[in-house]
């Protein structure tokens, strides 16, 4: 018997040999972060790497982030957060963590003030510890025991940034692996049904599209700011909400779908709502956030790495299974759902029913106005011509380049601006597959293109043309922004800016 740390997170795992497709049980991470005891670096390199760790963070000036503790340069974490924790044992203080934090995600709070540390659940410190000392919080077994009571409707909600990423953990070949093959794998877990979250998103596009039209004519609440980003949405709330009337009123995707879930498809099936438990899978680690801060209709959250320890556990082989497709009524998407994954996909998804909706037609899918949005750019510009319209569109990673489009109003020269609070959007989201930092461009653009395959393999290009959604509204919604869609699709947000009390920074 042989005993391996897991470098990301120190577990101990005693086994005769490492098999390659081994997963970490508490982190997710993959066999190569894995080291026999007896085969560690000396102290002297520890230090060495810890030095050098440390002198890459040195750089934080006029810190937005005060600490009881001058000395502790990493964040602290609540233990009322509901999407991370930290292993205390392992932090070795080099304040990655709180750089990324104050610099990309562009969080500032007093300790002494609040009380209580300011986090937005987007994950992105996750992505920066060197030594996965911050960890997300894990329900996977616990929606397992919910499986196997079968007691309840668990409907599994898959997003296409999972099926664009999970094959990293699991080392498939990528002509065995496909979409169809993790909704198989998802159904040999237990799930009653599975429905593609883009469905969601293509409720979101016909609501919010139909909502940019009413603030355009009234030429009131604009721009308008995209409401499907839940770490954005926290965040302006605590720091700008002097811009809560401009952030679209409509849910996001997930609880759009979940309360349709728990409305129309639980009406059509005659199944009591109560009996009904809706688990998201997705790289997005907010969304755990989500249900306890926002009262979402979903019930559970789980990440692509949790997803990965649930399939080893089970020992299930995907790439065996057949294959097969997601369940209906409120169950599959458009092309253009699934890539809200990436960066800019809201936005085009928006501007082509936008489109239909001012000319009757489909725009071309030769036409290059889209290009700039997917762009790898923190900022990204388009204005498109409809009917002599003029739409003039901003793309914004990141909460560093919101502030920047924020100062001097700058942002009122648009009518839509999409925000995403991970850099490339949720492919890039702190539930996704731990990876070497040397690697994670190259795993971005892999995961754009088993996104763009997704695309193109739907049976729908646009939001506009599902019929799933089309008879949703025929049979229950009737009309976007009727009383009822408004009733079932649409929330109002809080000033949370009493967090911060009296800071000034």
């Amino acid at each position: 018997m042989k005993t391996y740390l897991c470098k990301k997170c120190g577990h101990i795992e005693n086994t005769e040999n490492l098999d390659d497709d081994f997963v970490c049980p508490k982190c997710g991470a993959l066999s190569n972060q894995f080291d026999m005891i007896e085969n560690q670096i000396g102290a002297d390199e520890i230090d060495a790497i810890i030095d050098s760790v440390i002198e890459d963070a040195n750089d934080i000036d006029n810190a937005t982030i005060v600490n009881n503790i001058d000395e502790e340069r990493s964040i602290k974490i609540s233990n009322n957060n509901s999407v991370l924790e930290k292993i205390q044992d392992k932090c070795i203080n080099c304040g990655l963590c709180r750089k990324t934090c104050e610099k990309t995600v562009n969080i500032k709070y007093d300790l002494s003030i609040c009380k209580e540390p300011i986090c937005i659940g987007c994950g992105q410190c996750i992505l920066s510890c060197p030594s996965s000392s911050i960890v997300s919080k894990t329900n996977y077994k616990e929606i397992k025991e919910i499986i196997d009571l079968n007691e309840k409707i668990v409907i599994g909600i898959l997003s296409p940034g999972v099926t664009a990423s999970l094959n990293e953990i699991l080392k498939i070949d990528e002509e065995k692996y496909n979409e169809r093959k993790v909704i198989s794998c998802l159904k040999k877990l237990g799930f009653d049904f599975v429905f593609d979250e883009s469905f969601g998103s293509d409720l979101l596009i016909i609501e919010e599209t139909a909502e940019l039209i009413e603030r355009i004519k009234n030429k009131k609440n604009l721009p308008l700011f995209t409401s499907s980003c839940p770490s954005w949405i926290k965040y302006c709330e605590i720091y700008h909400p002097e811009l809560l009337n401009n952030i679209s009123s409509c849910k996001s995707p997930i609880d759009m779908q979940c309360t349709s879930i728990k409305n129309y498809f639980c009406n059509k099936k005659g199944f009591d709502p109560s009996k009904i438990i809706c688990v998201l899978i997705s790289p997005c680690t907010a969304r755990k956030m989500e249900i306890k801060e926002y009262n979402s209709s979903l019930d559970y959250a789980m990440t692509v790495p949790e997803l990965g320890i649930l399939i080893k556990e089970e020992n299930i082989k995907i790439e065996s299974l057949e294959e097969k497709e997601f369940d209906r009524l409120v169950g599959v998407g458009s092309g253009c759902g699934t890539e809200f994954c990436v960066a800019g996909g809201q936005s085009e998804s928006i501007i082509r029913t936008l489109y239909r909706i001012m000319t009757k037609k489909n725009i071309s899918k030769k036409t290059d106005i889209f290009d700039g949005l997917k762009e790898e750019k923190g900022i990204k510009e388009a204005t498109i011509i409809i009917n002599r319209s003029k739409i003039n569109v901003a793309v914004v990673e990141q909460m560093e380049n919101l502030e920047t489009i924020i100062r001097n109003n700058y942002y009122k020269n648009y009518h839509l601006i999409e925000v995403m609070n991970c850099k490339s959007g949720c492919i890039g989201g702190g539930g996704q597959p731990l990876t070497n930092i040397d690697d994670i461009d190259k795993c971005k653009e892999n995961r754009k293109k088993s996104i763009s395959k997704i695309d193109k393999s739907r049976e729908f290009g646009c939001a506009h043309e599902n019929d799933e959604v089309k008879d949703l509204y025929k049979e229950f919604l009737e009309k976007p922004l009727s009383e009822k869609a408004l009733s079932n699709l649409h929330r109002q947000y809080k000033d949370k800016s009493e967090m911060l009390k009296n800071l000034q920074m």
